[in-house]
C-alpha cells in the first residue's frame, strides 16, 4: 500500500484532471468482493453518482502509481462528492486498483455541509449502490476495509416508486379541483332545494290562514243555550201549558179546596148541613175539629170522628 504522506504526489495530483480523463478506472483480479450484485465495479457506481449533481457523465479515470483521489474544493462542494457515500466508493475504487486513498478527515475539508452514510441525491436508474458505501466512517477517519469486505446487506436502488409518486402528485391538483367543484356544484344545488322549499312551506302557512278568515266561524259556546235553541212556536206543533202541582189541603187557603166547593166563609152554603151520608163522605176528617155553623149564632160541637178511607164507600 502507499504512503498517504507522500507531500510530493498530494501536490502534483490535481482531482480535476484525473476525474476528466476519458480513459475509466478499472478493477484488477482478487477483488470481486467490491463489485455490485449487477457486476458493476465501485469505479463505475462512484462516476454514476457523481454524475447526478452536474447533470452529466463522469468518469473517474484510473489512478497511476502514487496517486490518489483528492476531495472536492470549494467550487465544486456538492451534495453528491460531499457524501461519505461517495468518499466510500472512491476508496473502494481505490483499493481494486491497487492504489491508497485519504482519510475522510481530509477529503471533506472543503464542505460546507456533510452528508455522512446518506446519499441525498436519487440514485440513477440502473445502479445498485453496495451495502458497505452506507458503513459509518466518522469512527475511524477512514474507510475499513476489513469490515466492508466482511458487510452484506441490501443494495441501494432507485426507488421503483419515484416515478408513480411524481406523476401521482401532478395528478392530484387535478383530483383536488375536480372535488371541489363536485362540492361546489352540491352546495348550491342544496342551497337553492332549500330555498324552494321554504317558499313552498311560506306559501301554505299564508293560504291557510287567508282560508280561516274567510270561513265564518260557528257559535261561541259562551252564548246562553237557550238563545241557540228554537222557539217551540215555530215548529208547527200543539204547544201545551204545564199544570201546576197540586197543593196540600188547607181549610185557611180557598184555593185548596176540592172542585165544587166555595170557601168556607162563603154566606148561603154550609158543606155541613147536606144529609148525614154526604156529611160522612165529604167532610174533612179531622179530630176535634170546629167547623162554623151558619145556621145559628153559636158554633155546633161534633163527636170526634176517625180517619175514613175516602177512595170507596164503605160496605
Amino acid at each position: 500500500m502507499l504512503n498517504l504522506a507522500a507531500p510530493l504526489v498530494l501536490s502534483l495530483l490535481p482531482y480535476h484532471v484525473v476525474a476528466q480523463s476519458s480513459v475509466k478506472a478499472t478493477c484488477g483480479t482478487g477483488y470481486s468482493w467490491t463489485f455490485n450484485s449487477l457486476n458493476q465495479s465501485p469505479c463505475d457506481v462512484g462516476a454514476a453518482l457523481a454524475g447526478v449533481c452536474i447533470g452529466g457523465d463522469f468518469t473517474l479515470s484510473p489512478l497511476d502509481p502514487g496517486y490518489v483521489y483528492l476531495g472536492p474544493d470549494a467550487s465544486n462542494a456538492n451534495s453528491c462528492r460531499c457524501s461519505s457515500v461517495y468518499y466510500s466508493l472512491l476508496a473502494a475504487c481505490s483499493v481494486c486498483q491497487t492504489r491508497n486513498f485519504i482519510k475522510w478527515s481530509r477529503y471533506k475539508s472543503n464542505c460546507t455541509t456533510v452528508y455522512s452514510q446518506i446519499f441525498l441525491q436519487p440514485i440513477p436508474n440502473g445502479i445498485a449502490v453496495p451495502h458497505y458505501a452506507y458503513l459509518d466512517v466518522e469512527a475511524d477517519d477512514s474507510f475499513n476495509i476489513t469490515v466492508a469486505q466482511a458487510a452484506g446487506g441490501p443494495e441501494s436502488t432507485r426507488l421503483p416508486t419515484s416515478t408513480s409518486t411524481s406523476s401521482h402528485t401532478t395528478a392530484t391538483p387535478g383530483t383536488k379541483s375536480s372535488s371541489g367543484k363536485t362540492n361546489v356544484g352540491a352546495i348550491a344545488g342544496g342551497v337553492v332545494g332549500g330555498v324552494v322549499g321554504l317558499a313552498l312551506i311560506v306559501g301554505l302557512i299564508f293560504w291557510l290562514l287567508r282560508r280561516r278568515a274567510k270561513t265564518p266561524s260557528a257559535p261561541s259556546s259562551s252564548y246562553d243555550p237557550v238563545m241557540a235553541s228554537q222557539n217551540p212556536a215555530s215548529l208547527g206543533g200543539t204547544s201545551y201549558t204545564s199544570s201546576p202541582a197540586p197543593k196540600v189541603y188547607d181549610p185557611n187557603d180557598p184555593a185548596t179546596f176540592p172542585s165544587g166547593f166555595s170557601s168556607p166563609n162563603h154566606t148561603g152554603y154550609n158543606p155541613y148541613t147536606p144529609s148525614p151520608e154526604l156529611q160522612q163522605q165529604h167532610q174533612p176528617m179531622y179530630i176535634n175539629q170546629m167547623v162554623p155553623s151558619h145556621t145559628g149564632t153559636t158554633a155546633a160541637s161534633f163527636p170526634p170522628v176517625r180517619p175514613q178511607y175516602s177512595g170507596a164507600p164503605e160496605l
